[in-house]
């Protein structure tokens, strides 16, 4: 494939599409499916993946900020487009409701902020009550949501579609503090029936409960760490079969041969043990090459394999070293990387030369966005259709 630039993004859009397709299968006929499109679609381009996913029948996106669900919305995305975060201010409260965007209310400070906005431009708009469970971040307790239930009931304007919380650590070996929190959840929603507040959509289930509690899928999920082709941090009975969509792609832009015993990259971290070719490519730690997540370890056994795993590395295991592929081999990087480029080892036997594309393990999140992305379907760059104009604005029955 022609590409004039030394870096890029691949998407598979087939891969969108089986995974996707592996999802559904495990989802009743009377759950939706919000397809969480959070920090770019994960890497793959939230523009383009909600425009794969609304042909493939998803008509229900979840975002967290408000700058993401307006750029959706400039590009032409009419379906529904949910925002998990709280909006704070009357600029962005308007701006919401001129976007139709459905609207998370976590507080009774931005009920009363919408309330009052809706009332003064007189627009119709959909939201969803955040409770707080467990998790800790944002939401509203029990005697809370009462009060907004009964701030919104005479507001014309406003229209209470749904009622979720968040789990904090569903993918744990121990069930209690999930099933804590899912039993206060229900709690609540008797709670508001007793005081005659019917909501219509509850959800509680992201990736990781959707795997492991069946039971908890209620009538709509929220999905996206199993659409980007990846399971969630943790163990699960896992039977879906995933496709990672993402590559991050370079190129080989020098290639020398370097003698046994020669040093490598700053501080003379590596030397050769034989003779080899040297490749350097356009990509380093600027580009998100080499870095890690550094959320302190969960407990002392994690902190045991995060120990376990550098020490291999530094002792220069092949499965524990940073490696790319050239012409589907892979090989390891050496000496340090550097802030914008990468040394690899190639064996001297092996066929490649300067161009050659090199397949780099950056994590998707942290590639630029600006990055070239190019769509690929069956194998070939496919340009992605916009959706037909067609709003999916939920409201109230009159």
């Amino acid at each position: 494939m022609e590409n004039s630039s030394d870096r890029w993004l691949e998407i598979d859009i087939d891969a969108i599409k089986h995974n996707l397709e592996q999802v559904n299968s495990l989802l009743e006929e009377k759950v939706r499916l919000i397809a969480v499109i959070k920090a770019d679609a994960y890497g793959h381009g939230a523009v383009e993946t909600a425009r794969i996913l609304y042909q493939n029948g998803v008509d229900f996106f979840g975002v967290s900020f408000l700058e993401e669900a307006i750029t959706l919305r400039r590009a032409g995305i009419r379906s529904s487009i949910m925002l998990f975060s709280p909006l704070i201010n009357e600029q962005q409260v308007t701006e919401a409701l001129t976007n139709y965007i459905t609207i998370t209310i976590a507080s009774l400070y931005e009920c009363i902020l919408l309330d009052k906005i809706s009332r003064r431009l007189n627009i119709k708009t959909t939201v969803h009550l955040k409770v707080d469970t467990g998790l800790g971040r944002f939401g509203l307790n029990h005697e809370e949501i009462i009060e907004v239930c009964q701030t919104l009931k005479d507001n014309p304007c406003i229209y209470i579609e749904g009622i979720y919380t968040h789990m904090a650590e569903a993918a744990s070996h121990n069930p209690a503090y999930t099933q804590k929190q899912f039993t206060r959840f229900l709690s609540i929603i008797d709670k508001l029936k007793e005081a005659g507040y019917t909501i219509p959509v509850c959800h509680c289930a992201n990736s990781a409960v959707f795997l492991n509690y069946p039971e908890m899928h209620l009538n709509a999920v929220r999905i996206g760490t199993l659409i980007s082709g990846q399971l969630p941090v943790g163990k699960f009975n896992n039977n879906l079969d995933l496709i990672d969509p993402y590559k991050y792609k370079s190129r080989i832009i020098s290639l020398r041969t370097l003698e046994k015993g020669s040093y490598l990259g700053y501080n003379r971290t590596e030397r050769l043990k034989q003779q080899a070719q040297i490749a350097v490519i356009p990509v380093g730690y600027n580009h998100g090459l080499a870095l890690q997540v550094a959320n302190r370890p969960n407990g002392w056994g994690d902190f045991l394999k995060v120990l376990t795993k550098n020490i291999l590395s530094f002792f220069q295991l092949f499965r524990f070293r940073l490696k790319v592929k050239i012409n589907d081999c892979e090989y390891p990087v050496r000496g340090k990387v550097f802030m914008q480029m990468t040394l690899v080892e190639i064996p001297v036997e092996a066929r490649v030369k300067i161009g050659d594309e090199v397949e780099v393990p950056v994590r998707k999140t942290l590639a630029a966005r600006k990055l070239n992305r190019i769509y690929i379907k069956d194998g070939e760059p496919c340009k992605i259709e916009e959706q037909e104009k067609i709003t999916y604005i939920v409201e109230e029955d009159s």
